[in-house]
């Protein structure tokens, strides 16, 4: 009994810490409407629900992840627009017709950057790093070069949106949603003018190159239906407002929706990992230099560390299957720094260490707090007060 009970004393006392909240808020009319584990339904019956997400407070670490360019592989065509430089693009009515990939590159960055949850690689970095490497479209992900440049960013976890389909306009057209409900509805015929999107969202190892977890995403929206909760995307929003009318059209909708779907089902993944870093260096007085910064660690914390030894790479394809590992003992960060840290070995000789071992936090990562369950007409309960 005392067992189970310093458990349960131990796992509230954790979640408090790290500020334990509900995953997600639909906010709807001004009210925050937490949202439940499972919102695909709501992405097919209700998607204006999902148009303005907000994220649950969260005081945990923080876990290092890169997004990649968003690819669009549709029949479509894409348009860049510049961004990031204070530079101010209006969209007209023949750019709604065309897919806004580094657009939707920012968007992806924003609201992942308002999770709370993530330290999100530097663009510039990044864009470098590509221009590097092979590292791009199709075949960019599954060079041997990903997990160099994992390795160089510091980052766990790639994120990669792809679009799919893109469709501003189609009418009476019998379209598939068997991907999204997994073949409960089979297909669905939709009558009138309406705009439809499919992404995929992957997660893919930036040791390996590995996808370890892919999710599709549809999202269908007609004019009537249209909703204007995206404020993130209005008028102050991301690239100084060039979303402000984009956003208020089916298709920019359509998109935003399934943005908001796609990275809370890549949150429930990956946001419940603990902080997991690497070792740059350990000095020759013995203290231990990670790769883990302010945000990510804090003094006193605990990380196991892990001796990696002989690297097995796949013969036909290249790619690092894994490597031999060693758990050697644990470090407690003494001293934190923007970008990076430093450690000492508790309970094993440090200079056993190398650069590139890894160092996982003890500190559990918490647990993800859902919403009831929303019925098929949208009745909405447990309203945040």
């Amino acid at each position: 009994m005392k067992t189970v009970l310093s458990l349960l004393v131990s796992f509230i006392f954790i979640n408090a810490q790290l500020g334990a909240d509900y995953l997600a808020y639909a906010k709807i009319k001004g009210d925050l409407i937490p949202l439940p584990e499972d919102i695909d339904p709501l992405a097919v019956t209700s998607p204006k629900d999902l148009l303005d997400v907000e994220y649950g407070k969260y005081d945990g670490p923080k876990t290092r992840i890169g997004v990649l360019p968003v690819e669009n592989s549709s029949s479509t065509n894409s348009y860049n627009i510049s961004y990031g430089s204070g530079e101010k693009v209006t969209y007209s009515a023949a750019n709604y017709n065309q897919v806004p990939v580094n657009g939707i590159d920012a968007m992806i960055t924003d609201i992942l950057n308002h999770t709370g949850r993530f330290r999100i690689v530097e663009r510039q970095v990044l864009n470098d790093l590509l221009d590097e490497q092979d590292l791009g479209a199709s075949g960019r992900v599954a060079q041997p070069s990903a997990a160099k440049t994992g390795k160089v960013l510091g980052a766990k976890t790639f994120i990669k949106a792809v679009v799919t389909s893109y469709e501003p306009n189609f009418k009476g057209r019998k379209i598939g949603l068997g991907g999204l409900t997994g073949g409960a509805l089979g297909g669905l015929k939709v009558g009138g003018s309406k705009s439809m999107v499919q992404m995929a969202f992957r997660i893919i190892d930036a040791e390996t190159s590995e996808v370890t977890f892919s999710k599709q995403v549809q999202v269908t929206m007609s004019s009537s239906s249209l909703g204007f909760g995206g404020a993130a995307w209005g008028g102050s929003g991301i690239l100084g407002g060039a979303f402000s009318g984009y956003s208020k059209t089916p298709i920019g909708q359509a998109v935003i929706i399934a943005v908001n779907t796609g990275i809370y089902e890549l949150i429930k993944q990956i946001g419940l990992q603990p902080t997991e870093g690497s070792v740059i260096q350990v000095t020759s007085t013995g203290q231990i230099a990670i790769n883990l910064g302010e945000g990510a660690i804090g003094v006193g914390d605990k990380l196991q560390a892990i001796s990696k030894g002989e690297e097995f790479v796949d013969p036909d394809t290249g790619l690092s299957l894994g490597s031999t590992e060693t758990v050697v003992g644990h470090v407690e960060i003494v001293k934190v720094q923007e970008k990076f840290s430093f450690g000492k070995a508790v309970d094993f000789d440090a200079s056993t260490l190398a650069r590139g071992d890894k160092l996982i936090s003890t500190i559990p990562a918490g647990s993800f707090q859902y919403g009831d369950a929303w019925n098929v007409k949208g009745k909405r309960t447990n309203k945040k007060r």
